[in-house]
């Protein structure tokens, strides 16, 4: 290396350089970036491909997405279309018809394609599963991390006890109770609320299990030693360490909540509730949605099922299919986590669930806002309010009288009617090629106004006391003393000759009783009695203005020649004039009716009043009075012959009558009632034409007189059948896809609809109303067991179609009075109320 120089320090040689070692490749290092990437690549390959559930769990979790996304494209038919009666080489058919070319899977009883029905009821059922599922989580993981953090106080012993008390009941029992006690008529609402409500228990328990797991981590406790509160643990260190685990338990609660879905839909429990039509084939009436949804297709499988195996076979396999496809997706990314570790939560994480969460909003926002209902949202606004609001006024003329049954306006106001469907290009759908199909109708006239006196005082008409119209003819005169009556729950015995044992032997054919309830006039029926004062707890009554039957009130006993009921003057009463009388016999009406309220079965109250009364309703009947439906009719423009639908008919309603005139009235306008539903009714027409729209459909519009009595029964306008008599051929041209009426739409804010069990036709009016920024709500309706524990006979008889009442919210409140007058119409309210339902109509008729 070196030697001493003369002064004796070590000099030192400058030392060769060593050769270069050998360049080695980065990917030759086991630790370098490309190899271990590799590495990781292979592994997870392994691990996928030994994965069967995970391969085939996200197969068909693809195909269910693709038929979720392209279901309704895909379908073959429309699922909506019906099909009845055919004739197919010279021989008779009726639905179900079973598989064929046209029809691969079939059609259900009312001869819409299965298959189409799958395609298209994917989206909502498959909607509302992810939905409900998301609930559970979002509940469950919320609950389960404060009971799993919060162990052993008296918040995770108080959710831990209502987890194992819903677990006593059996979840379809208990999601049929909440559902039917929330509204099934609502829709999805009621079923995301209910099914939500019993199943976050089993997610709750696993994220408290996880949670426990977390706790004594290091890094829990560090984050605690940093002095993190509670809520920054659980949101930055306890969640995202759940989330990898929440993506295989929401496969698994997607497959259970399905499974929930079909059990309640083979008991009669879907969407809406549905509805009973007729069938072609007689039998019992037939439980549908008119919804594509797969939960309603199993409805019927116990009817139907066994002769026409189709029916049940393929709705059965989506259900199945969807269950097996996510329970295998989720039992798959389990194993994965398993394989992987925690590796798996760089694919889901709280940014891969955002990105799916935004996903899933975009195409929902996306189908929102295109589609046929877009389209014609421009042409719906071209509704014009003050042109309703000057047919309302013209219909609420003076010299029209009101359009009162027995009336000259009623005939006038008709012919109007039928000169504006003409001019609106409307064909006519009427007898003998007019616009006008005349019926007759029977009612009871009050030439003079009832009387009544008590104590030899008279009162007040229509202050303290008005006419009953009940559902027989009311009149004649009556004196006596006036008894309290009151009856809890009667037995009735008999079929034939139905009769009540606890009646036997009653006799009040001298007195004036008073009843609290109109419930009770039915039973004095058939027990002797004098005048009838019924106690009234609803003070508009007293101006209400309503059409008094013309029925018989006397019924011959079959096969004993014994004739019960009698003619009798019945009047309500208002609640002070009720006070007064019972004051008399030392009652008040609040104890009359606690009274009432505890009596038991075939129990019965009576009390003398000390006080005399006499009674008189001077009616008079007329038969045969002319009151002429008005029926215009839209063709459609797709024709049949080429798969079209023109023979498939929707029926717009509205009715354009009123009650008689009551003694002493010169005029009732009746405008919002019902002058505002024939208005929206004729602007709509009027758009449909000026706008250029075509429908698809046929249209029938109707404005139908209401009042009276029609062969003895009550004008029943739903049942469209008798319209389409009127003119020769339509009634077996045309399939009714929908029945729309109109009323009280003159005033308010708010687009009531009463959907009848039609679950289509109530989202379509709800989602018009929404871009029409209105506010829509559905009537409430109460619980119906019958659609789960009643199958209806063939007696019974079922909707002809899907029907649904669209209403303003206040037309009640005024209706048949009055303070119905023109003044209440607002052309705002007409504009809004009518853009909604024109825009509803358009898409419908496509």
């Amino acid at each position: 290396m070196g030697g001493l120089n003369p002064l004796g320090w070590r000099v030192f040689q400058k030392r060769q350089p060593l050769p270069p070692l050998p360049k080695k490749s980065p990917a030759s290092s086991p630790d370098s970036p490309r190899n271990s990437a590799a590495h990781e690549a292979a592994r997870w390959r392994r691990a996928i491909l030994s994965n069967p559930a995970l391969l085939l769990g996200t197969l068909l979790v693809l195909a269910l997405g693709a038929v979720f996304l392209f279901g309704a494209q895909l379908a073959p038919h429309s699922p909506y279309t019906t099909q009845g009666l055919t004739i197919v080489d010279g021989e008779m058919h009726v639905p179900p018809f079973a598989p064929d070319a046209a029809h691969p899977w079939g059609t259900d009883v009312l001869g819409r394609d299965i298959l189409s029905l799958i395609l298209a009821g994917a989206q909502q059922t498959l909607l509302l599963a992810v939905l409900v599922t998301l609930a559970r989580l979002a509940l469950g993981t919320l609950l389960g991390m404060l009971a799993g953090w919060f162990r052993d106080s008296w918040l995770d012993r108080l959710l831990l006890g209502a987890v194992e008390v819903l677990a006593a009941f059996p979840t379809l029992l208990l999601g049929m109770v909440f559902i039917l006690a929330l509204g099934i008529r609502e829709g999805v609402r009621p079923f995301l609320i209910a099914l939500s409500l019993t199943g976050w228990g089993e997610v709750m328990q696993f994220v408290r299990a996880e949670v426990l797991k977390l706790r004594p981590r290091p890094f829990i406790e560090s984050a605690q030693a940093a002095g993190a509160g509670t809520r920054r643990i659980l949101e930055r260190h306890v969640l995202p360490n759940l989330i990898p685990h929440m993506v295989s338990l929401a496969a698994l609660e997607m497959g259970a909540v399905l499974m929930l879905l079909g059990e309640l839909g083979f008991v009669g429990i879907f969407i809406g509730g549905g509805s009973f039509a007729e069938l072609d084939i007689g039998g019992a009436p037939y439980h549908y949605s008119d919804v594509p949804e797969w939960a309603a297709l199993l409805s019927n499988v116990r009817a139907y099922a066994r002769a026409y195996p189709w029916t049940g076979v393929y709705p059965a396999l989506a259900f199945f299919a969807a269950i097996l496809g996510f329970n295998l997706f989720g039992e798959g990314v389990r194993r994965l986590m398993e394989d992987m570790g925690v590796r798996v939560a760089r694919l889901f994480n709280k940014y891969t669930l955002a990105a799916g969460a935004l996903a899933l909003g975009a195409f929902l926002a996306w189908q929102g806002s295109t589609g046929e209902m877009a389209v014609y949202a421009r042409q719906a606004r071209l509704f014009d309010g003050q042109n309703a609001l000057a047919y309302a006024a013209q219909l609420s003329a003076p010299e029209w009288q009101g359009r009162a049954l027995g009336s000259q306006g009623l005939g006038a106001s008709a012919e109007w009617i039928a000169a504006q469907f003409e001019a609106l290009g409307l064909q006519p759908a009427g007898e003998s090629s007019t616009y006008f199909q005349v019926r007759k109708r029977d009612f009871e006239s009050l030439p003079q106004a009832p009387a009544l006196r008590v104590d030899g005082r008279a009162l007040t008409y229509r202050q303290d006391f008005v006419e009953f119209a009940g559902p027989y003819r009311n009149l004649g005169e009556a004196a006596g003393e006036v008894r309290l009556v009151t009856f809890g729950a009667l037995r009735r015995v008999g079929t034939w000759n139905a009769s009540y044992p606890a009646l036997k032997g009653l006799d009040f054919g001298t007195d004036i009783v008073l009843v609290l309830s109109p419930w009770d006039v039915r039973y004095l029926q058939s027990v002797p009695h004098g005048g009838v004062l019924v106690v009234s707890d609803d003070p508009a009554r007293m101006q209400q203005r309503l059409t008094l039957s013309a029925a018989d009130p006397t019924t011959t006993l079959f096969g004993t020649g014994r004739t019960v009921g009698q003619d009798a003057p019945v009047v309500w009463i208002s609640p002070e004039t009720a006070d007064a009388l019972l004051a008399a016999g030392g009652l008040s009406l609040a104890e009359a009716q606690a009274k009432r309220d505890a009596l038991g079965t075939d129990e019965i109250f009576q009390a003398a009043l000390h006080t005399q009364a006499a009674l008189s309703v001077p009616g008079e009947v007329v038969t045969k009075f002319p009151a002429p439906h008005v029926l215009g009719f839209l063709p459609g423009v797709s024709s049949s012959q080429f798969g079209g639908l023109d023979d498939h008919l929707l029926v717009v309603l509205a009715q354009y009558d009123a009650p008689p005139l009551a003694p002493g009235d010169a005029f009732l306008a009746n405008a919002n009632d019902n002058a505002s539903g024939v208005a929206v009714m004729l602007e709509l027409i009027r758009t449909l034409q000026e706008s250029g729209y075509q429908p698809y459909r046929s249209i029938l519009f109707v404005a139908y007189s209401g009042e009276g009595l029609e062969g003895g029964e009550p004008v029943r306008p739903r049942d469209v059948s008798k319209f389409l008599q009127a003119k020769p051929g339509f009634a077996t041209a045309f399939t009714v896809d929908g029945i729309i009426e109109l009323r009280g739409l003159g005033s308010g804010g708010e687009l009531l609809l009463d959907v009848s069990g039609s679950q289509r036709l109530g989202q379509v009016f709800e989602q018009a109303a929404r871009r029409m920024r209105l506010k829509a709500r559905r009537e409430e309706a109460p619980i119906d067991l019958s659609i789960v524990f009643e199958e209806r006979s063939r007696y019974q008889g079922g909707d002809e179609a899907p029907q649904i009442g669209v209403y303003g919210p206040e037309w009640e409140s005024v209706s048949r009075t009055p303070q119905d007058a023109p003044e209440r119409l607002s052309a705002g309210a007409l504009a809004r109320f009518g853009r909604a339902v024109t825009l509803a109509v358009m898409t419908l008729g496509r």
